[in-house]
C-alpha cells in the first residue's frame, strides 16, 4: 500500500496544517523549508474553519496535514478528506495523529489518506513523509509502520 504511486510527482509548494495549537504549522514550515525553501505553510485550527474560510476561497493547496481527528476511522474523517480534496484542489492529504488506527492504514488509498503520521516522530520522518509524497507515494510513518506491519496487523483499539 504505501509503495502505490498515488499522484505523479510534485514540488508541495503550498502547505495548510489543520490543528488546534498554533505551533504545530511553524515546526512543519521550519521542516518543509529544510528540503524546499518554496514551502509556505497556511494555518488553520479545525477542518470547518478550513473548509469556510473565505481567505482561502479559489485557493488550491498542494498538502493538507490535519491532526484534528482523535476518533480514528470514522465517517466524520471521511467526509472531511473528501471535502478538503475537493475544496483545495485535490491535495494530498496527510493524517498527523497520536492515536494509532490500522483502519486508516487498511483504507488510506480507498479514502484518499496518502500519509498516516504519528505526531511523535522526529523531523527527519517528517521530511521522508514530505519527500514521499513530493514523489507521488503513499507513506505510513515509523511508528504506526511498526505497530502494523511488525505486530502483524497491529494492536487494535
Amino acid at each position: 500500500m504505501p509503495s502505490q504511486l498515488l499522484h505523479n510527482a510534485a514540488p508541495l509548494d503550498r502547505i495548510l496544517v489543520i490543528d488546534d495549537l498554533p505551533l504545530i504549522p511553524i515546526a512543519f514550515q521550519e521542516v518543509f523549508r529544510s528540503v524546499n525553501p518554496s514551502a509556505k505553510v497556511e494555518y488553520s485550527e479545525n477542518v470547518f474553519t478550513a473548509l469556510s474560510a473565505r481567505s482561502y476561497a479559489n485557493t488550491t493547496f498542494d498538502l493538507v496535514i490535519t491532526g484534528s481527528f482523535q476518533n480514528g476511522y470514522s465517517n466524520p474523517l471521511l467526509q472531511a478528506v473528501t471535502e478538503l480534496k475537493k475544496r483545495f484542489g485535490q491535495p494530498r492529504i496527510m493524517i498527523y495523529s497520536s492515536t494509532y488506527d490500522p483502519v486508516i492504514i487498511e483504507k488510506m488509498i480507498e479514502t484518499g489518506i496518502d500519509a498516516y503520521v504519528h505526531k511523535f516522530e522526529s523531523p527527519e520522518e517528517i521530511v521522508k513523509a514530505y519527500q514521499q509524497l513530493a514523489a507521488g507515494q503513499h507513506f505510513v510513518s515509523g511508528m504506526f509502520h511498526t505497530l502494523y506491519y511488525d505486530y502483524g496487523y497491529g494492536v487494535r483499539k
